[in-house]
């Protein structure tokens, strides 16, 4: 698995198109991304590469562990 790989995954397109909007950051709407398959995905990325995904992504995914 890859960060492009991640950055392309049709959940992350949606909770960073809603991240923009500040609705995925409102813990009221974590449940509505069905996250399983993603973080499932990003688990399987190298190490490095998540050291290296950017911000962006990172808040994401920490958003969605927390």
């Amino acid at each position: 698995m890859t960060i492009e790989q991640i950055k392309n995954h049709p959940v992350m397109i949606q909770i960073l198109a809603d991240s923009y909007g500040g609705i995925m950051y409102d813990v009221a709407n974590r449940d509505k991304y069905d996250t399983t398959n993603l973080l499932e995905s990003w688990d399987k990325v190298p190490a490095h590469e998540k050291e290296n995904a950017g911000g962006i992504i990172n808040g994401a995914i920490n958003f969605l562990n927390s």
